[in-house]
Parts: structure tokens; sequence; C-alpha cells
């Protein structure tokens, strides 16, 4: 029996901001543990949030670029679970109201075919700590509590390790572009989660699927769903069963491995942010950040074929670096 993947993936982004989310904290990477933060990002009884602007104006971009619907109205919620990185024991996010609805992302495959990869919806949520573990002890940072993360879900439109590679590079280069991030993926302002399930050649009725939870570079995407991907074929030819759960990727074993079973939303008893007001944006405001949009990657390159003359693969290679790019 054949059968086909199919791949949906989060994707994490740290945006580009000054400050905080909710705080006036730096949002800046490393510093000494636990000297970025305040009463706010450390989730103090009593204290109150404030929305950073230029969040909004970045997410909204974001989806500008990728084709989005802006949502005139939307608002926040609390994402209830308990975690020693999470100190408010919730996280405040976006569930049925997000910032930026649909859109999509060109991916170009090797041999310079194109595929045109969905995207479900971009929301606008608060990173959490980060745990550090040592030889005889544990402990955590939370500086990286509160700085602005925007979650792009794409639709499950990819079928094969290639096109999530694919998707991921040129999902990086339009951010790049909009200069919304720095998508170092090193300090982590880039991780993705990846939703993968098998399903028998000519069936409609998707697997059940497996996460494998935040993977910080590309190549690591890529090997994991070459593993994953066999491993749930092979796991249905012996007769057993896909479970719905959370995995991790080994990268030095080659291997995912089980976690935990994998929450539904109602596991997370989401429910409207008390202490935040909706977000409301004209129609006047969002034609006004559209007019800041900057020249594409795509169509940059096809400006540089027509324009220049160039050979493809070089405007391919020049627009790859925007730097290299806007130099030329």
């Amino acid at each position: 029996m054949t059968y086909i993947a199919t791949i949906g993936l989060e994707v994490h982004v740290q945006l580009k901001t000054k400050s905080k989310i909710f705080c006036g904290c730096p949002n800046q990477f490393g510093g000494e543990p636990n000297t970025h933060v305040c009463p706010v990002c450390l989730g103090y009884p009593g204290s109150l949030p404030v929305i950073n602007e230029e969040a909004i104006r970045l997410t909204v971009m974001t989806g500008l670029m990728i084709g989005s619907r802006i949502s005139g109205y939307s608002k926040f919620d609390r994402k209830n679970y308990f975690y020693p990185d999470m100190p408010k024991n919730y996280q405040i996010s976006q569930y049925d109201k997000p910032l930026c609805i649909g859109g999509s992302v060109e991916a170009e495959l090797e041999g310079g075919t194109k595929k045109v990869l969905g995207v479900t919806r971009i929301h606008l949520e608060e990173d959490v700590g980060k745990n550090m573990h040592f030889e005889s002890s544990s402990g955590i940072d939370f500086n990286r509590a509160g700085t602005p993360l925007m979650e792009i879900v794409s639709e499950p439109d990819m079928g094969t390790p290639e096109e999530a590679f694919a998707y991921l590079v040129a999902l990086k280069q339009i951010l790049l572009y909009g200069n919304v991030s720095d998508c170092n993926l090193e300090q982590g302002n880039m991780r993705c989660d990846v939703n993968v399930s098998v399903r028998p050649e000519g069936t409609d009725t998707l697997g059940t699927k497996a996460e494998i939870k935040n993977m910080n570079t590309f190549k690591g995407v890529f090997r994991a769903l070459k593993y994953e991907i066999p491993r749930q074929i092979s796991e249905l030819e012996k007769g057993g069963k896909i479970n719905q759960e959370t995995r991790r990727w080994d990268d030095e074993a080659g291997m995912t491995f089980a976690m935990r079973s994998k929450e539904y939303a109602h596991d997370y008893r989401y429910f409207p942010e008390p202490d935040l007001m909706p977000v409301v944006i004209s129609r006047e405001q969002v034609e006004a950040w559209r007019s800041q949009l900057p020249e594409l990657p795509a169509k940059r390159r096809e400006r540089l074929v027509s324009q220049y003359g160039l050979p493809e693969y070089d405007a391919g290679v020049l627009v790859a670096d925007k730097a290299v790019a806007d130099y030329f």
C-alpha cells in the first residue's frame, strides 16, 4: 500500500520591537539571567499588561505581505497551562479572533518548480521563559518571557520534507525583507512545530497526527520529517496505530521520541483576556501600513530578470540575501 504524508507547520517568530509585548522591558537577546524582567512579565499578582502597538503593526505587515485578510476586530485570550517557564500559569495569546486570516507563501522547489502553500492564520502572543538544565539542578531565565511572538499557522498543504523546507526558506525571506524579525535561528528568533500524519493513497480522511515540538533549524525539520513519515508508515503496516502525541527530535540520534499525549484546544480552557481591550484597526490604518510594504523577494526576482536581463538563477542568488540585492 502507498501512503501519502500531510504536513502543516506552526512557525513562531520573535518580532523586532524595542520592548516586550505587554511591558517596557527591553526586547533583547542575552543579558544576565532574569535581568530584563519586571512584575508584568514575571506574572506578579495585580500587574497589568499594556499592548505594544509596534507588535500589532509588524504582525499586520506580515499578513499584508502574504495576502492575509486583516481583522478589523481581534482580541487576546488566556491559554491556561502549567509549566515552569510560564510565570503566570497562563499565556496571553489569540484564539478565535486572530489579527490575520488566510494568505499564502510561494515556495520554490528543486528544479525551479513553484508551489503556493496556504496559511490559515497569524496570531500574536507572548513568548515564555527558558528552562536551563545543569548537571545537578535546573533553573529558569525569564528574560525571554513577554517577547512579542507571532505564530504563523500553515494549511496542511505540504506533502514532503522538501516542500516543508522550501516553505520555511521562502517565509524567512519575506520576514527579512519586511524587517519584521532578525530570524536568527541560533538565538531562537524563529522556531517551528511540525504536524505530520500519513494516510493510504486514495483516501481523503487525514491520519492521526504527531506534533514535533520546538524545531530551531530548517535542516532539523527536514531530517525529522525524513524519519517521522517512514516511522508512521511502518507502524501502520505492522497493524499498529498512530497516537495523537507530542514528540521531540533528537538530532544526534536522528530519531523522534514520544514526550506526552497531544492536547486539544479545550484542554487549554481559553477565555477572553480581561485585562486587555480588543484590538480595533481601521481600514485607513491598514492602508497606511500597506503603503510601507517593501518590494518582496518574488517581485524583486522578476524585476531583476525583466529590467536588467539577469538569468533566473542569478536573480535568485541575489534576492536570497536582501543586503546584497539592495546593493545591486
